[in-house]
């Protein structure tokens, strides 16, 4: 036995050697994704951030200047789902913000549905009596995060959950390998915080305009005195009444990185003012504005306080989904001051909710942070700045609730009707009933056919899939049209907008024809926004930059993509997380994913087996090496914990309890007794002399 100490004390100092330099493994884990922010955005306003803003990342931390979505579908929904869990759209089943679902009729979704679009409303439409189109057929829109089953905790909108997503998240995955870690996420947005958070969230909240307030579900086990915030709400409205440019950025500069003449104005959604200054009046005009990114941070904070995140020796995780960069985007485009004033105040807000952070965290803190996705100039912006440019809109919105016949469609969903019925030799009238019309149904970038219709005219559904497809690419701003045949079968070298287009798809879910656009080319809602959703790199480009705890601070040209961050904090931590696409991030020091595979197979009970990334320096492969010869009879001891506590052994019974992360630096006038974590493990010897765990526990010196 005194032999078997020996052979296991010279492993720990051999191990604390080799992994002295390790950083430390971090209690708080916050994930912050600003919807729709360009990578370019870093590099146009960068002279005007703070130096613990952005720069704080972009100086101090790993800065992935090649990060892109691998999908096609960059919607808000997808997105997110793709950062919480570390996978394509494809396999979290979330297409998009809404897709067409055919197994049921559901008028409470069809009343949503037609609430958030309206749809297109024809010019003197025609006084028909009879159902509505929507009421002849089958099937219903779905939103991403409805589910009727559970109920909000306050308001009157729907309820929410991730009832739809239909892969373990990283949340998931950390809460089954530290049952006693906690997972949160809040957003403005519903479907950002929910599809972060993950399927087994403690809590997640998000914001409601009209209550106002943040609220949750009952799916959750959200905290109610966190709602007591929503009693100061109101104070994130200015006292002037509105939003005004702040002079960050100097005017003469502003007209640098930034294109918004007069001229430009009347391509902006004019519902809060098309320039500055803008009337902020209510609360939902504040989530077209910056003071509403304080305004969550502020709430996210107030979770970290309430909760205690990162304080019981496992790791805590925090989403946060900044929402209003997206809203505010929409209505005033990427060229414009608008944006340019919100990228640089949003920095400032980050600077205060990281600087508050550090404060309680200081080297236990790791912050993430990347985007859903990108976004579009809007096209008659881009013509002004280049008459050159071949730019425009596509309308194939689906008609208003009371519309009835063929003519109410949009121009353009009225000739493809007439093309398709040309190119099938099928019946076609533009004042026949829309039950007639071939096309049922429409979600970007896909079409749902009416498969009644195609039934009844006894047509080839491929042959009408490929007509389809046919008439589509014919349309002057389409790029590439698919059919879901074409996709769900196997294909050697694909085109990039078709590897993308496969990233996004899912069978039961997908439309019946996928339709890509060219670039400067959007689909249309009726009004002047502007808007993403394509495989395009003004869509797909995004910031991915780490800072803190087992962070090695460079700029990384590598191309990456925000599904990587799941499956680097799960290696992190020593489990598995993300799809089969994602990737560790080479920001983490591969010695703390030595260390963490060894603790998360020590709290499992399995033998310790160590995994070696490749490229690891090699001091971490000599170390390996050593330990699996000197201990090679107890193999399930930890490796890579410097300061070794107790190691006691009784017969075929023993304990050991380790200190894992840095002793913290003295400060002055603080009297700590943090010696970090402290894992006290108990175990047992069986009859074949392999030793195993029995409990576990967490102490604090």
């Amino acid at each position: 036995m005194k032999k078997r100490l020996a052979f296991v004390l010279s492993a720990f100092c051999i191990l604390h050697s080799a992994f002295a330099a390790a950083a430390t493994r971090p209690d708080l884990i916050v994930v912050v994704s600003i919807d729709q922010f360009r990578y370019d955005y870093l590099d146009r306003f960068g002279p005007w951030f703070s130096e613990r803003g952005f720069n704080r990342f972009l100086k101090n931390g790993a800065n992935f200047s090649n990060a892109y979505y691998r999908h096609a579908n960059t919607f808000t929904g997808p997105g997110h789902a793709s950062i919480g869990t570390g996978r394509t759209p494809g396999e979290t089943g979330i297409v998009g913000n809404t897709w067409f679902e055919r197994t049921s009729r559901d008028e409470k979704s069809w009343q949503n549905f037609f609430e958030d679009s309206g749809g297109y409303a024809a010019p003197n439409p025609p006084q028909v009596q009879g159902p509505a189109w929507y009421e002849t057929i089958t099937g219903a829109p779905r939103y991403c995060v409805q589910d009727p089953r559970v109920v909000i905790s306050a308001g009157t909108t729907g309820g929410m959950s991730p009832v739809a997503l239909a892969e373990d998240a990283l949340g998931d995955r950390l809460r089954e390998t530290f049952p006693q870690s906690r997972v949160m996420s809040v957003a403005i947005k519903d479907r950002a915080a929910i599809l972060m958070g993950g399927r087994k969230a403690d809590a997640v909240y998000w914001f409601d305009p009209d209550l106002p307030g943040f609220i949750s579900s009952n799916y959750y086990r959200y905290d109610p005195a966190l709602f007591a915030f929503n009693q100061t709400a109101t104070r994130y409205l200015p006292s002037s009444g509105q939003w005004t440019l702040s002079g960050t950025i100097a005017a003469e500069a502003m007209k640098r990185v930034t294109f918004d003449p007069p001229d430009a104005w009347p391509f902006k959604n004019s519902r809060y003012g098309t320039h500055f200054d803008h009337p902020v009046a209510s609360m939902r005009a504040l989530t077209y504005t910056p003071f509403a990114n304080d305004m969550l941070l502020d709430f996210a904070a107030r979770i970290v306080d309430v909760e205690g995140l990162g304080t019981r020796g496992t790791p805590d995780l925090l989403f946060v989904g900044i929402s209003s960069p997206d809203y505010l985007g929409h209505y005033y485009g990427p060229d414009s001051m608008e944006v340019a004033e919100d990228a640089v105040l949003l920095d400032r807000s980050l600077q205060r909710f990281v600087d508050g952070l550090d404060a309680k965290f200081h080297d236990r803190l790791l912050v993430a942070i990347t985007a859903d996705h990108g976004v579009q100039s809007t096209p008659e912006i881009a013509r002004l700045k280049d008459p050159t440019i071949d730019a425009g809109r596509l309308d194939f919105r689906n008609p208003r609730k009371e519309a009835h016949l063929i003519s109410e469609l949009p121009p353009q969903r009225i000739e493809i009707e007439r093309a398709l019925a040309n190119r099938l030799q099928a019946p076609f009238a533009v004042d026949a009933p829309l039950s007639q019309a071939l096309v049922a149904f429409f979600e970007e970038p896909s079409l749902y056919l009416n498969w009644d219709r195609v039934a009844v005219l006894k047509l080839d559904g491929e042959q009408v899939k490929r007509a389809l497809r046919d008439v589509a690419l014919s349309i002057r701003g389409v790029n590439s049209v698919f059919t879901n045949s074409e996709l769900m079968t196997a294909k050697t070298n694909p085109s990039d907008v078709e590897r993308a287009v496969r990233a996004s798809f899912r069978a039961d879910r997908s439309g019946d024809v996928l339709v890509e656009l060219k670039k400067n080319w959007i689909w249309s809602y009726g009004n002047p926004n502007t808007t993403h959703g394509q495989p395009l790199p003004d869509d797909q480009h995004v910031p991915l930059m780490l800072w803190g705890a087992a962070v090695r601070p460079a700029r990384y040209e590598q191309r990456v993509s925000p599904i990587d961050i799941a499956r680097t904090l799960g290696a992190l931590f020593g489990f598995d997380a993300g799809g089969p696409d994602a990737q560790v991030l080479p920001c983490i020091d591969e010695r703390q994913v030595v260390l963490a595979t060894a603790l998360a197979q020590l709290e499992h009970g399995q033998q310790l087996t160590l995994v070696v990334p490749d490229g690891a320096p090699a001091d971490v492969r000599s170390a390996a090496a050593a330990l699996r010869n000197v201990v090679s009879d107890a193999p399930e001891l930890p490796a890579g914990y410097a300061r070794l506590d107790a190691l006691e052994v009784n017969g075929n019974k023993g304990t050991v309890r380790l200190w894992t992360g840095p002793i913290p630096k003295p400060q002055p006038g603080v009297l700590s007794m943090n010696c970090g974590t402290g894992h006290t493990f108990n175990l047992v010897r069986d009859a074949n002399g392999v030793w195993r765990i029995t409990s576990r526990g967490v102490v604090q010196c």
